[in-house]
């Protein structure tokens, strides 16, 4: 049976096919799901009949319909190699074509233009095949009417791209020119003969029904009681060949012990329906007697069963077939099919037979069968020209899963592949967005070592098509595996193909971060995810002083996060290297890359309001010269840096810086938006490690409320980088909650004094105009001049009070004086000409020094 692995979520095994090939690798991983841990695995391989398919040298050039009436016997061994029947059925002669040998076929292997006549001519003078050709020539000649014979001949004729076998009479077309001359009726395909396969549903539940009655009937039935049951409710010829593949697959288990060796192989019919199981000919013996007993035209096709550890060309070198498979005669055309391949696959390490239909192998196109199916007789291709030999020997291995997902290759189409300057490139192309993963493993003579990550590979992914740039870590022989889904799909990701890769010289170079998500670039559903393009373009983004900007053009609000990944980078530092912004049309995220070497910028969307992150895409930026890791970004960034859709959706517009990086050279900046008039905001200010400040960071900060506009005043009081966050709170929300961050820079040396402490009636329309520095020389007088809306009387308290006068601007001003060191100068008001209390709004401290150390906050 053929291979078959699966990369799931949660299990990993390794199955094979039963096609009585053994390979002698590809112990493989069979589920893997986005990225899983190392797990246990099993060989996997395609079961070989050891002892099937021994054949005479003389025997070669006979008539395929002679060969074949005796062939179940000869597969398995069980008739010595001299004795043959000499009879052959008028049945039998009728369905099989001319044998394809050397001897007709040129130096390039292109079949020769030969007339039948001269065919049988050059045969011995006791040629079986000469005889039987005679017989039914003359036969045809001496009648008067159309024959059945004729008529099959006329239905099963060859046409463009694929070939129907069959006899020719003597006084046919007498060459293979005159033959394409004549008028060829096309081929039909599988989807011509079936649209879906949900039109057998009903015949395949009566088949499972009718099996489960005989089932539960204990007694053993013969084919002529089996057939007519399953086949009841069948209407054509298609739907009883249905019936009966379908009732195979589901009916007769492999022979695992005698593909093992372990016991006699199962392979009569009679056998076969008396044990449950058999070997590849029992499954085709029984296929064959049950369409016969159907009225139905079948013949067995002995060759070679393909598996994933034959396309090295060991397979090649065997004198005898190892696998056998079923053509039968529909719609005047033959098709293929393999019940053997279609019933399940063999686990051999623990020797167990696992169901699993795979429906690819009924009526199989012929251009997809000879991928894994190579018959002795080139003729049973139904292909015209027939794929020679060595063409099939280096054709790239594919599943029945990469025809089902409608894959095809780009480049290159051999399965064995040299690297050129370390590295090797796949490409695929998909119909319909499909998502991919691969499996890198180095071979370890016949068997597979272990898995070398994808740290070796990169692989980008376009609505269309995929490419994987492989890099071997050593040299040697290396088996990759390409696994495949539907892009909507939730399912384990499924084998589709396989290439050997030689590693003449490995690429000397760093090894690539990890990628659970294994492609690099955009996801080719980016654009269903809401991103239109990047800035850059590339996969690869090179940062050589270690910065970097990332764009996502976006065509509907999005929010991001974003992941950073190097081999010297841990999760808390990681997180001070990014700062992301999310603005109406677009996405940004600056990139700070503190080591040299290679990084993976992951990126994850959601729309707003959306409960799952998605990652939609993966970059690979090579760093060649890190920043200083004191220079990193403030800890605890929100995804809202600098102004956008939070900014926005609190009602603040018109921002006066738009990037979320302000840098500043004297040490000090000032942020403003336009506010709505109920929209009330407040600002923190950090550091991940302050130095020298003497007060409280929140002292640094001033926000002023005008009329339509907000201000947040900053100063620093030494160098490094901040972090500014905004709050904001309207009259339906009691509580403030965050709006965005900015992070503020200064490699100067500043030493700005903090700002006054502000109290809670610090609101709308007060504006501090002097003086602009919470820090006051002692024994000193000081200009105040202060705006505080709806304020009945200000005064200033301190050593002594000083009433303010209220100018016609309504500005409260006077002279105050400061007093001694240590003094607190307060600023209260009175909001009500009823009230005896006064309310605090500023507080000031008195220092020594000069004027000029105090200086001026802002």
């Amino acid at each position: 049976m053929k291979t078959s692995y699966d990369r799931g979520k949660s299990s990993k095994s390794q199955t094979i096919k039963a096609s009585e090939t053994i390979p002698s690798h590809h112990s493989r991983n069979s589920n893997h799901h986005e990225k899983q841990s190392t797990q246990s695995t099993s060989r996997q391989a395609h079961p070989r009949n050891h002892g099937e398919n021994v054949m005479p040298s003389w025997a070669e050039n006979i008539l395929p319909g002679w060969r074949e009436a005796q062939m179940s016997d000869v597969c398995n061994g069980n008739f010595p190699l001299g004795h043959i029947s000499e009879e052959i059925s008028c049945k039998t002669s009728e369905k099989l074509p001319h044998r394809v040998t050397s001897v007709n076929r040129n130096e390039e292997g292109v079949l020769k233009k030969v007339s039948t006549t001269q065919k049988v001519r050059d045969e011995p003078k006791d040629s079986p095949s000469k005889a039987v050709f005679m017989f039914w020539a003359n036969k045809v000649n001496s009648s008067s009417k159309t024959t059945k014979f004729q008529k099959l001949l006329q239905k099963s004729s060859v046409t463009a791209g694929s070939c129907s076998p069959a006899l020719l009479p003597k006084e046919g077309l007498s060459s293979l020119g005159e033959e394409k001359q004549a008028k060829i009726p096309q081929r039909k395909t599988r989807r011509d003969l079936f649209s879906d396969l949900q039109v057998f549903s009903y015949i395949d539940t009566h088949v499972l029904q009718v099996s489960q009655q005989l089932k539960s009937g204990h007694a053993s039935l013969s084919i002529q009681a089996i057939v007519p049951l399953i086949t009841a409710k069948s209407q054509s010829k298609l739907e009883m060949v249905r019936a009966i593949w379908f009732w195979l697959c589901h009916n007769i288990e492999y022979d695992v012990d005698g593909f093992l060796g372990l016991s006699p192989k199962i392979h009569m019919p009679e056998q076969v329906l008396q044990t449950g199981r058999a070997v590849c000919s029992g499954y085709a013996h029984l296929c064959q007697e049950m369409c016969r007993e159907a009225g139905l035209s079948c013949v067995e096709v002995p060759g070679f069963g393909r598996s994933p550890g034959s396309h090295r060309g060991r397979w090649c070198q065997q004198q005898k077939s190892s696998h056998m498979w079923n053509a039968v005669e529909l719609e005047g055309q033959w098709c293929l099919l393999d019940a053997c391949w279609g019933a399940g696959t063999v686990d051999t390490e623990s020797r167990l037979f696992i169901p699993r239909h795979d429906d690819f192998f009924f009526l199989t196109d012929p251009e997809h069968f000879i991928e894994t199916h190579w018959p002795e007789d080139p003729q049973w291709q139904l292909l015209q020209p027939p794929i020679v030999r060595e063409d099939f020997e280096q054709r790239v291995f594919k599943t029945s899963e990469f025809f089902r997902l409608q894959l095809s290759l780009l480049s290159p189409n051999t399965s064995l592949l040299k690297t050129a300057h370390g590295e090797v490139s796949v490409m695929l192309e998909s119909t319909h967005p499909t998502e991919f993963t691969y499996q890198l493993s180095k071979l370890q003579g016949t068997t597979n070592g272990e898995d070398v990550g994808a740290v070796h590979g990169m692989m980008t992914v376009s609505e269309n098509n995929m490419t994987i740039k492989v890099t071997p870590p050593t040299k040697g022989l290396f088996d990759l595996m390409i696994f495949a889904r539907h892009a909507d799909s939730q399912d384990p990701y499924n084998w589709v193909c396989s290439y050997q890769i030689q590693c003449m010289e490995p690429h000397n170079g760093e090894k690539m971060p990890e990628n659970p998500f294994y492609f690099w670039g955009l996801h080719q559903k980016a654009r269903d995810f809401g991103i239109k393009e990047s800035s850059p373009k590339e996969e690869l983004l090179v940062a050589p002083q270690g910065t970097l900007l990332l764009t996502l053009q976006i065509s509907r609000p999005l929010l991001a996060v974003y992941e950073l990944v190097n081999k010297d980078l841990d999760a808390a530092m990681s997180k001070k290297c990014l700062a992301a912004q999310a603005e109406e049309e677009k996405l940004s995220c600056h990139v700070l890359c503190p080591f040299q070497g290679y990084y993976r910028l992951s990126v994850f969307v959601k729309d707003l309001g959306g409960i799952t992150f998605r990652n939609v895409a993966n970059f690979l930026i090579r760093c060649l010269r890190p920043v200083n890791q004191n220079e990193l970004f403030p800890s605890e960034l929100s995804m809202h840096c600098g102004s956008g859709i939070s900014s926005s959706s609190h009602g603040l517009s018109h921002p006066s810086h738009s990037v979320p990086i302000i840098t500043t050279k004297v040490g000090k900046c000032n942020i403003t938006f336009h506010t709505p008039a109920d929209v009330e905001v407040t600002a923190s200010l950090n550091k991940d490690k302050v130095i020298s400040a003497k007060y409280p960071l929140e002292r640094y900060v001033l926000v002023t409320h005008l009329r339509t506009k907000v201000s947040v005043c900053v100063v620093l009081p030494e160098s490094g980088i901040y972090k500014v966050g905004l709050f904001g709170r309207n009259k339906d929300h009691k509580d403030f909650v965050h709006i965005c961050d900015y992070i503020i820079r200064c490699f100067s040396d500043p030493s700005w004094p903090p700002f006054p402490r502000v109290y809670s009636l610090w609101r709308r329309g007060c504006v501090l105009l002097e003086p602009r520095t919470g820090i006051l020389q002692e024994q000193s007088w000081v200009r105040f001049r202060v705006k505080v809306p709806k304020a009945y009387q200000a005064v200033v308290l301190g050593q002594q009070k000083t009433v303010l006068q209220q100018t016609l601007n309504a500005v409260w001003e006077g002279d105050v004086f400061t007093g001694a060191v240590g003094t607190q100068v307060k600023l209260a008001a009175k909001f009500s000409q009823h009230c005896s209390s006064l309310e605090v709004i500023l507080a000031f401290e008195v220092e020594g020094g000069s004027p000029a150390s105090l200086g001026c906050s802002g």
